[in-house]
């Protein structure tokens, strides 16, 4: 079996060297991932020392949307070439509507399941955008915008948005309760939902100012907001605890309490802005 990377701008689902190693742990398996600048540099680096690498033997990847290839084989000799174009080579928009689907949780998402976690995941309009259009084929760069007369639409008038803002827990005992509840379930391998968090069967009844802190710890600690429970049902949780359990070892490295005080004070600067914009790194001593 083959693992099979692409260097496309697509959000990547191998964004760490963590994240490429964890993958190549599983030899039995074919799966395809699109990796970071990161991850490539990382791998180029590496066929610069040395042109036979063992841990990635019967490993492919696709640099730079395809100008340039590298092939493992099964003993980890590499051979790096341009043209032609390996069978195995898929063009952006072709494998945005299959694997990367699959490996962000989203193939098996009912529609409006599916709009919700999109945005959620592309809070940011052009990356939102660029990649509605790989996975719907949209052609936006073909498209010329008119100018039209503004109209008033009927809906939210003030102007204000809706959009969730950072809130901070307010206390270091309801931090540790939630990074109690994160390490548990990143370690059994098991999505990290709003009510695993909450401790809660029903979030709904949860107060609203307690589920936006959780949601501004989590995208603090893991860079990413929790997972929606109905993407639970789709599973693959494994590739998405790797990496937390990665970042709950440094926290307990600094010291549960301070990293605290300090996302405290971040969260106190950072008043007014959105959960989705937020992030959140220790300074250095």
């Amino acid at each position: 079996m083959s693992h099979i990377f692409f260097e496309f701008d697509l959000e990547p689902g191998v964004k760490s060297v963590a994240d490429l190693n964890y993958v190549l742990r599983d030899s039995d398996k074919r799966t395809a991932f699109v990796m970071s600048a990161e991850v490539a540099k990382f791998v180029k680096d590496a066929l610069i020392i040395n042109d036979t690498i063992i841990s990635f033997k019967n490993c492919f990847f696709a640099f730079e949307k395809g100008a340039e290839f590298v092939e493992f084989d099964g003993k980890g000799k590499s051979r790096r070439f341009s043209e032609p174009v390996p069978p195995w080579f898929v063009k952006p928009g072709v494998f945005a509507r299959s694997d990367w689907l699959d490996n962000h949780v989203l193939a098996d998402l009912h529609a409006p399941d599916f709009i919700i976690a999109f945005n959620e995941k592309f809070p940011d309009l052009q990356e939102r955008r660029k990649h509605a259009d790989y996975l719907f084929d949209l052609q936006l760069d073909k498209i010329k915008i008119q100018p039209a007369e503004t109209a008033r639409t009927v809906g939210n008038t003030s102007g204000k948005s809706t959009k969730p803002k950072v809130t901070d827990l307010g206390s270091f005992q309801l931090f540790q309760q939630f990074f109690d509840r994160l390490k548990s379930a990143v370690i059994a391998d098991e999505f990290p939902t709003l009510n695993v968090l909450t401790a809660s069967d029903k979030v709904s009844q949860v107060p609203g100012s307690y589920r936006q802190a959780i949601r501004t710890a989590m995208k603090a600690v893991t860079n990413e907001l929790p997972v929606n429970n109905k993407r639970l049902e789709a599973g693959n949780p494994a590739l998405f605890c790797a990496p937390v359990r990665d970042k709950i070892i440094e926290i307990e490295e600094i010291g549960l309490e301070p990293y605290y005080q300090e996302l405290s004070k971040a969260i106190a600067q950072a008043e007014g802005s959105y959960i989705a914009d937020f992030s959140f790194h220790y300074p250095k001593q």
